[in-house]
């Protein structure tokens, strides 16, 4: 896959260091921009924090990428996916967490608009909800106006701002003129 942004503490201006030691964790994570059958793209919405971030989540241990893939979409968004295509990876490398990212991130298809999510106890007291919106401009435009100073948003927004570009590059190159704002 190809590279779609690394993103480090640097990014935003907090002080940083390449010092890397036996206690850092590397977390493997799956995102998608989803369209459904009304060529309309998930947003999950963190209500605690006013924010916007693509479905998706950790592999567990174990678990191949496809499958992570196909249950974090089922978790979130009630849906199943029905295809999908791999657009790049997004490299994080947080370090006030001690953690690299990896980001798998893909376009992906489904036949329904989401009922019956399966969100964590976490996702649920930060009053995570399904929303779909009509182009992935208006998803662009949602994810960068979060305003959260939250260490965890600040990464939200520059990972899904540089998906959804990068998904809008691609479809645009497939001449797919119905998933955009043109």
């Amino acid at each position: 896959m190809k590279l779609i942004k690394y993103i480090n503490d640097f990014s935003f201006g907090f002080k940083t260091s390449n010092q890397i030691d036996e206690n850092w964790n590397i977390r493997q994570a799956m995102r998608a921009v989803l369209f459904n059958q009304n060529k309309q793209i998930a947003l999950m919405y963190i209500a605690k924090y006013d924010v916007y971030k693509l479905p998706g989540g950790g592999v567990d241990r174990g678990e191949n990428l496809k499958t992570a893939l196909v249950r974090e979409i089922k978790e979130e968004t009630g849906c199943q996916i029905k295809a999908s295509n791999p657009i790049g990876i997004v490299i994080e490398k947080r370090n006030r967490w001690k953690m690299f990212q990896l980001s798998y991130c893909f376009i992906a298809k489904t036949n329904g608009v989401g009922e019956n999510l399966k969100l964590t106890e976490e996702e649920k007291e930060a009053g995570f909800s399904l929303h779909w919106v009509n182009s992935i401009d208006t998803a662009i435009k949602l994810i960068n106006k979060n305003q959260s100073n939250r260490y965890d948003d600040k990464y939200i927004k520059a990972r899904e701002s540089a998906i959804l570009q990068t998904a809008k590059q691609v479809l645009r190159s497939k001449s797919s003129p119905s998933t955009t704002d043109n």
